[in-house]
């Protein structure tokens, strides 16, 4: 197992509690590692039952024995019947065991770890999910036993105001240069908004990856409303095209509906939670005269390359970009903004503070005239330490509860599906830049890991979990 462990600035404190579930995690492992065949054998009879309960699609399975083949013969269909195929390669039968106590975080773990391949997860997690209620067994009691633990010690993730800047720092401060190296040269980490869906595979059948976006909208607000869409430059990359960009004319096009949903207008002040690299803020300033821009972001590296960002448009007396959490903001400020923009922050906030997310945007909106556009991903998936991704209805009752019925949703638009070439877009940039620009930049900033003795093993593991991801 890798023992990767990247320096950010900012770390959860050591507590009982992690030392309990760092003690658990190297039990658990230990167990997973030991390769007792018995244990294995056992593990993969109950994998393959289950998965012989496959009846759509088609998957076949790899050992250094077998080869598995699922549907299995009296649940075939036709060929032509079939949409999705997937292969899937046993490295090392610690996968078996991984996916019996872990489920589907097993499986992540097993290909984080390379001890199972696939070269089309794509197909392969379409098939599991047109076959999730046969394969809904796979959460065994063995599994909830192997996951109680870290279920039981998860709360020191919990988004309070002292873990939230750790939980942040875990993602977004692993290094401007690597994210730079897959981001489009506006550094917008978000769903962008293209003008053709499939335009980059129209030599193959297009591929969903659904995620579905909030977006509420406003007219001639006489009360105050919210808008959200579902659905974020350091240098400009010189391994960019030189000419056309299509992911970068979509993130601008994505920028630019935002900010005529939020109806900004000359003279007002802007409050951004979440910052990301500056790109949202600088576009207000630059394009909206008079305005001003107070961006709050918990990354420290994000705030210095936003900083430099907005220096270098010349912006640095009508952006400001502050290291600060949204439920710190400071007396002043309520009731100050005439907008508010939040682009795929929320999924940070956490369930338990939801409602307290509401509250603070409520609390700097001006009263009666006041405007917000949410952007948010809403599967109910957690992606990030301390993410959770909320449901539409969730969101709407929080914002009701939280706002104590003064935010009123004008529309909700649905850009989801401009999310499966989004992340094409990005996983292309993030494997042709791989050798180039992200390696090195992990080993610049963390050489005691990436230029150690398992260096070579911790840059492939670190590359499986991005493309996983």
């Amino acid at each position: 197992m890798s023992t990767q462990l990247l320096d950010t600035l900012a770390k959860h404190p050591l507590s009982v509690i992690e030392l309990v579930d760092k003690a658990w995690n190297s039990f658990a492992e230990a167990i997973i590692k030991t390769g007792w065949d018995p244990i294995t054998r056992q593990c993969e009879s109950i994998v393959t039952a289950l998965m012989s309960r496959i009846t759509t699609g088609r998957l076949k399975v790899l050992t250094s024995s077998r080869i598995y083949s699922f549907p299995t013969v009296e649940n075939q269909v036709e060929k032509s019947d079939v949409e999705f195929e997937a292969e899937l390669r046993v490295i090392n039968d610690a996968f078996w065991v991984r996916l019996c106590t872990m489920s589907d975080l097993g499986f992540a773990e097993a290909y984080m770890y390379g001890e199972v391949e696939c070269d089309d997860l794509v197909s392969l997690f379409r098939i599991f999910l047109d076959n999730k209620e046969n394969l809904s067994s796979l959460d065994s009691k063995l599994s909830y036993l192997f996951t109680l633990p870290q279920t039981l010690t998860s709360y020191r993730f919990l988004n309070t105001i002292g873990n939230s800047r750790s939980n942040v720092s875990a993602h977004y401060d692993i290094s401007n240069e690597m994210f730079s190296g897959f981001l489009s040269r506006d550094m917008t980490y978000s769903c962008a908004i293209f003008k053709d869906l499939d335009g980059d595979i129209k030599d193959g059948p297009p591929i969903s990856l659904g995620g579905r976006r909030l977006d509420l909208e406003s007219s001639q607000p006489t009360h105050k409303k919210v808008n959200g869409v579902n659905g974020h430059g350091h240098k400009t990359n010189n391994s960019l095209p030189p000419t056309q960009d299509e992911l970068h004319e979509a993130q601008i096009r994505k920028l630019k509906h935002i900010i005529q949903k939020a109806q900004i207008c000359p003279g007002h002040r802007v409050l951004e939670i979440g910052s990301g690299w500056g790109s949202m803020a600088i576009l207000i300033a630059q394009t909206i005269q008079d305005t001003h821009v107070d961006t709050i972001t918990l990354s420290v590296q994000q705030q210095t390359l936003a900083r430099e960002r907005v220096a270098q448009a010349g912006l640095s007396d009508r952006v400001e970009v502050h290291l600060m959490d949204y439920r710190n903001m400071p007396p002043e400020w309520e009731g100050a903004f005439d907008r508010v923009i939040s682009i795929e922050m929320i999924e940070a906030v956490g369930a338990e503070f939801l409602e307290r997310y509401w509250e603070v945007v409520d609390w700097a909106m001006k009263r009666d005239s006041g405007v917000g556009v949410i952007q948010a991903i809403t599967i109910p998936e957690a992606l990030f330490p301390g993410g959770f991704l909320p449901t539409l209805t969730l969101l709407l009752q929080t914002m009701r509860t939280g706002s104590k019925g003064r935010l009123v949703v004008d529309s909700v638009s649905n850009i989801g599906p401009h999310y499966a070439r989004t992340l094409r877009e990005w996983r292309k940039r993030f494997l042709d830049r791989f050798e180039s620009v992200i390696i090195p930049a992990l080993k610049r900033e963390y050489p005691d890991v990436m230029c150690g003795p398992t260096g070579i093993q911790e840059i492939e593991v670190f590359k499986r979990k991005w493309i996983y991801y």
